[in-house]
């Protein structure tokens, strides 16, 4: 199969993939491209590109696998979309240039954003320390490779602001069924600020989407502050997040959800026994 034909049936299977009325032609789709890029990389002309889509194609099917509800299925194809995804990078982080500017950006998001994704593909497996361990590799790559976030390209940043993000939620959730398993509630606070800062910087009123991923980590930050008694700050990052929402209007609907559970959170917490863990009164909600 020649260059553009394999492009061709990448696309095919990007498009049936976004509709879930043709997910099964995708899934097969996928196979086919995967199967294609994989004699490409082993052949003699070879070239980088055919690696990034093949990485592109095994992290696609990873996601598209976990959607269908065959998530333990996905964790094959997302873990060597992200050995050939470092693959890449470390090959163009080995030609030099700046690490904020593309390919090197470019590179280190894919890397990050691939670790970030499997994370959540391992959770939906029921693998929740599998899951944390991944956001714990995903944000240490970042820092690794690009140093502290500001320092770090724009696609990097982004990435970053998800992985952060993540681990608030995965922390959160260890904290919230497993209430002895130490300071998580404080550790997913740490984790939640970080993402807070990434996310503000990147905010830009042509992407309404970077206000909705704004939205969402103030309601899982406000989560954490409650839980570690931080209540004054709590309400203003709540009230700060209920902003945004009321600006994104029904679009905001998960972020809403979050930021509800903070604010009743916070309520029972001012009006309770004064006890500021609070992780034996809260149910976990995944929004």
């Amino acid at each position: 199969m020649g260059p553009d034909e394999r492009r061709r049936l990448f696309e095919q299977a990007r498009e049936r993939s976004a509709r879930q009325g043709t997910w099964a032609e995708a899934d097969r789709l996928w196979v086919r491209v995967i199967e294609a890029y994989r004699e490409a990389v082993r052949g003699p002309g070879g070239v980088r590109e055919d690696q990034q889509q093949l990485a592109r194609a095994l992290w696609r099917h990873s996601m598209l696998l976990s959607a269908r509800g065959r998530a333990a299925d996905g964790m094959a194809p997302g873990g060597e979309a992200v050995v050939v995804f470092e693959r890449v990078y470390d090959a163009v982080a080995a030609e030099g240039g700046n690490v904020a500017a593309a390919p090197r950006d470019d590179a280190l998001a894919e890397l990050i954003t691939a670790l970030v994704d499997l994370a959540e593909v391992s959770f939906a497996a029921g693998q929740p320390a599998t899951r944390r361990d991944l956001l714990e590799r995903a944000v240490t790559v970042g820092l690794t490779s690009a140093g502290s976030p500001p320092s770090a390209g724009p696609r990097t940043r982004e990435a970053m602001g998800t992985a952060y993000h993540n681990r608030a939620t995965a922390l959160l959730h260890r904290h919230l069924t497993r209430p002895s398993s130490g300071d998580g509630a404080q550790e997913a606070a740490l984790a939640a600020s970080r993402a807070c800062e990434l996310r503000q910087g990147l905010l830009d009123l042509a992407r309404p989407l970077t206000f909705w991923e704004m939205a969402n980590t103030y309601g899982v930050y406000a989560q954490c502050l409650v839980l570690i008694g931080d209540l004054d700050r709590a309400a203003m990052v709540l009230a700060m997040g209920n902003r945004f929402v009321e600006t994104l209007g029904p679009a905001a609907a998960e972020p809403a959800q979050k930021l509800r559970v903070a604010a009743e959170m916070l309520a029972r917490e001012k009006g309770g026994s004064g006890d500021a863990t609070g992780s034996r009164r809260w149910g976990w909600r995944r929004g």
